[in-house]
């Protein structure tokens, strides 16, 4: 066995695909499309950087009969050196109108499948059994959301994850501590007139043991068919953003990070694809959608 001692304080990751699918930060953005949505996409983290992190997201949301009630699926899947590690969970949204708006809470449940081939370590003891071996862990975990949209305005919040886990001597063990918790905030909204708007928009995270994480994003909408953009997280990394809305029902977005301070040094920055469809079957009486 790993003969290590390692409590996990579950930096939620923030991936820039968050800015093209509310889903992966918050269980409440469920149905919020008023549709029924599947979101695709794709992400090269750190390129040039041996062992550096590469994923698939793959999500769908619907708003069912009673329109009350929204139902969602979030499958996350990442490699990074020797592990991969799959996240499934499932949504769950109860909506109802509040002044110019709706009102969502979100519950979302699921668990991680960590796998581990420690087999695939370079390493100057060949007879070290401690990296010979092969391990899977599965990790549960819940998390809670509240969000809150208009057509031109949203704001939400959310615990993404209520459960710990530490890894001692090869076992790990699931442990619930408020002083883990990850608070995710977001808001934004859009100015402007048709033909040309302005979204501003922000994302903090907060985590008890560590610094508070802002990004700042703005994107310029030409015409509902172009969204370029680009976002800031302070000290760490710089984001563009190209969307296309091919459709009412199609979009493809684009994003490239552009990491600063020292890892600058080491890779070519990340890129990340999403592709988005929403089953539109009846006409919206109300101007497109921009969250």
């Amino acid at each position: 066995m790993i003969g290590c001692d390692l409590n996990s304080q579950h930096l939620f990751p923030v991936y820039s695909q968050y800015m093209l699918n509310g889903l992966a930060l918050n269980p409440a953005y469920a149905g919020s499309r008023d549709a029924l949505n599947i979101s695709v996409g794709y992400r090269n983290q750190w390129v040039g950087f041996e062992g550096a992190p590469e994923s698939q997201t793959f999500s769908t949301h619907t708003p069912l009969r009673n329109q009350n009630i929204a139902l969602g699926l979030h499958i996350f899947n990442e490699k990074i050196d020797v592990r991969n590690n799959i996240s499934i969970f499932s949504n769950y949204a109860w909506r109802f109108n509040a002044g110019r708006g709706r009102l969502a809470f979100g519950l979302k449940g699921g668990l991680t499948i960590r796998n581990a081939n420690w087999n695939k370590i370079r390493v100057h003891d060949p007879g070290d059994i401690s990296f010979t071996e092969t391990t899977q862990d599965l990790i549960p975990n819940f998390g809670f959301g509240v969000y809150y949209h208009t057509n031109t305005f949203f704001a939400g919040a959310s615990i993404p994850m209520f459960l710990s886990d530490s890894l001692n001597n090869g076992d790990v063990a699931v442990f619930h501590d408020p002083g883990n918790y990850n608070y995710l905030f977001t808001t934004g909204i859009v100015l402007g007139r048709e033909g040309f708007r302005v979204k501003p928009s922000v994302l903090l995270k907060y985590e008890q043991n560590s610094p508070l994480q802002v990004d700042a994003n703005l994107s310029f909408i030409f015409s509902n068919f172009l969204w370029v953009g680009a976002s800031y997280r302070i000290e760490d990394v710089l984001v563009g953003l190209v969307k296309f809305q091919l459709s009412e029902q199609l979009r493809i977005g684009y994003t490239y990070d552009y990491s600063l301070g020292t890892l600058n040094k080491y890779n070519n920055g990340s890129h990340e694809i999403m592709l988005i469809y929403d089953f539109i079957y009846r006409a919206r009486a109300v101007s497109p959608r921009y969250f």
